[in-house]
């Protein structure tokens, strides 16, 4: 009877000890498990209720995350526990951490961006590819003439010439050439007077019965 006692005390010791070393890794690994929560938001300039478009909204070292649309909305897979990074350019960026103890399945925020203008360093475009091709094209650029020559050149008799049989006439020119006709008909009406043909068959007989001849 005594050694039933004594083995039944030594027992109970050692179903406690497997129980804990059993039981242990199961309560880590349920303590050590992330949950997946969906996190979606608004994010606006400051304090306004402008949304920001184009927003980088992602978990670094991941390959997780999403941008806003066009209107400022987001809305990414994240885990708790996790670091979430909002980027944009010309913004200062801003973070959120998901708590790891979170219960509910989605996590809703407004984030506020601060702007951060941030001057880019300058680039020069240049359109030549060495510095010998742009001696070159300097060289062989044809710098535009002086007032002098140019007048010249338009005063051409040649030229005018050109210009005077292409160019059409507009209603004044047409205007005067039609009088300049006009008077040219009249001046040529008094040079050579109309003459009567019965006149000149009266003339003609007047000869023929020699009545010039009598006078």
């Amino acid at each position: 009877m005594l050694k039933n006692k004594r083995g039944a005390s030594l027992l109970l010791p050692l179903i406690v000890l497997i129980t804990l070393l059993l039981g242990a890794p199961g309560e880590a690994a349920a303590q050590g498990q992330k949950r997946v929560v969906q996190l979606s938001g608004f994010v606006t300039i400051g304090d306004s209720l402008y949304g920001v478009a184009g927003v980088n909204v992602y978990v670094p070292k991941t390959g997780r995350g999403t941008h806003t649309n066009q209107y400022g909305f987001f809305s990414v897979p994240v885990l708790t526990g996790d670091s979430v990074v909002f980027s944009a350019i010309g913004y200062k960026k801003q973070y959120l951490i998901i708590p790891k103890n979170y219960q509910s399945q989605g996590y809703s925020i407004i984030m506020q961006m601060q702007e951060d203008p941030t001057e880019l360093p300058e680039v020069e475009v240049f359109p030549w590819a060495t510095e010998r091709d742009f001696r070159q094209a300097v060289l062989a650029v044809k710098l535009p003439d002086d007032g002098m020559a140019v007048a010249l050149r338009n005063l051409d008799p040649k030229r005018l010439e050109e210009l005077f049989k292409s160019t059409p006439m507009d209603g004044n020119a047409n205007f005067r050439n039609w009088n300049m006709q006009q008077v040219q008909k009249q001046e040529q009406r008094n040079m050579f007077p109309t003459v009567s043909p019965f006149a000149i068959i009266q003339l003609i007989n007047m000869i023929k019965n020699g009545e010039f001849n009598k006078k």
